[in-house]
């Protein structure tokens, strides 16, 4: 499905006039709030990284918001849905956390990005 999403991507920016770049990317998830901006940049979700007391404990809910999806679950639920999360963020993408702890222990989520890039 990832392969799917990855083609289609592709082929909207091709009908656009550009070329793409794919490539993995992960970003650390360190606070309650964080906003990226992804321009035309697309990532599609592939998995979470979290440590092992964070997942025994399941007190982490995690919520992704972008205009083309949303998803809110606990960090054991987002794990477990390995790699068929196949989720396509667009435009921004919005990272919220709820903890019961006054530091959000760290955290890593991997995406694959698809870049645009212009036709040489």
């Amino acid at each position: 499905m990832i392969d799917r999403l990855v083609q289609i991507e592709q082929e909207r920016l091709h009908s656009l006039g550009y070329d793409t770049v794919v490539t993995p990317s992960s970003i650390v998830v360190d606070e309650k709030e964080k906003v990226l901006s992804l321009a035309n940049e697309s990532l599609i979700m592939t998995g979470i990284r979290i440590g092992n007391n964070d997942l025994v404990a399941d007190t982490t809910t995690v919520q992704l918001i972008s205009p083309t999806e949303s998803i809110e679950c606990t960090q054991r639920e987002l794990s477990q849905m390995g790699t068929s999360i196949n989720k396509l963020f667009k435009t921004f993408l919005i990272i919220k956390v709820k903890t019961k702890y006054e530091n959000v222990p760290d955290f890593r989520l991997d995406f694959i990005r698809v870049s645009p890039v212009l036709k040489t």
